[in-house]
């Protein structure tokens, strides 16, 4: 996870931040915690992107991240992810992250509560 990856930084609260992630610390600072990798899949079984969320979500009682589990059950996932979760594309052939693909961006942009200014 060391080159550069842009993705969005889902919030609980149905708002997103798009973000370019540089490091491990970006991930772990986004998801308020270590990171657990959660990949996404189309119907054919084609890696599409990875969604990170905190290891220890759970146990510090996190709040459900409806957008996020949704987007998860989507793409073939558990539906009931908590906390911040980052979505960037999926790895390329030395592991790395790439960028999220323009189609989920574009999703999470038209049905997100609203983008989150970063000043």
């Amino acid at each position: 996870m060391t080159k550069a990856a842009k993705g969005v930084v889902i919030k609980p609260d149905g708002t997103h931040e798009e973000k370019v992630f540089k490091q491990l610390l970006d991930y772990q600072t986004s998801v308020n915690g270590i990171i657990d990798a959660v990949r996404l899949y189309d119907y054919n079984g084609v890696e599409v992107g990875c969604a990170y969320v905190d290891d220890e979500g759970l146990l510090k009682g996190s709040p459900l991240n409806p957008l996020g589990s949704a987007i998860s059950f989507l793409f073939g996932n558990t539906p009931h992810l908590v906390g911040n979760i980052v979505l960037v594309g999926k790895s390329d052939d030395e592991g790395y992250d790439t960028d999220i693909p323009e189609y989920l961006l574009t999703l999470i942009r038209n049905i997100s509560a609203k983008q989150e200014q970063v000043a």
